[in-house]
Order: structure tokens, then sequence, then C-alpha cells
């Protein structure tokens, strides 16, 4: 079995519950990076500003911080701006 049958394989055993919040984790990642990018702040400038550790932003942003609503919360005061909506 070559390495991409073996990988597809693995996917479909990967419950849809799991795809999902991995894909919600990268999604909430990638807003927070894409938000500081148009602030131009690096993740150690916006540690110090919300008095959090670089190493904690740079989890936030790796996509695979699991984030509580409390987080998501705080983060999204400190950016002045949702990480998620709810309709």
């Amino acid at each position: 079995m070559n390495p991409t049958k073996v990988f597809q394989e693995a996917l479909k055993e990967i419950p849809e519950d799991v795809k999902k919040e991995v894909d919600w984790s990268f999604a909430i990642a990638d807003k927070i990076e894409k938000i500081l990018n148009e602030r131009n702040l690096t993740h150690k400038e916006w540690a110090s500003r919300i008095g959090k550790t670089e190493a904690e932003v740079s989890r936030w942003v790796s996509g695979t911080h699991n984030f509580t609503l409390r987080t998501l919360s705080k983060i999204s005061i400190a950016l002045g701006e949702d990480l998620i909506k709810v309709e």
C-alpha cells in the first residue's frame, strides 16, 4: 500500500466530530494570526499587551490549542473583534 493510500485510509477512521473540531481550531488560529498581521503585531508584542506569554500566544496560533469559550471570549475582547459568531 502506498503512503497516500495509507493516509487516506487513516483519515476515514477519524470521527466527523474530531474533523470538525480540528477545522474550527485551525480556522480560529488563522483568524487570530490574520488580525495580528493586519495590526502589525508580533506574538511577543501582543502577548505583552494582554499579559500573556509569547509561548501561550504561539500555542493559540498553532491551530492545535483546545480553546475554551472563556479563552475565546478573552481573546475576542483583547482583539476588539469576535473570533466566532453564532447565528
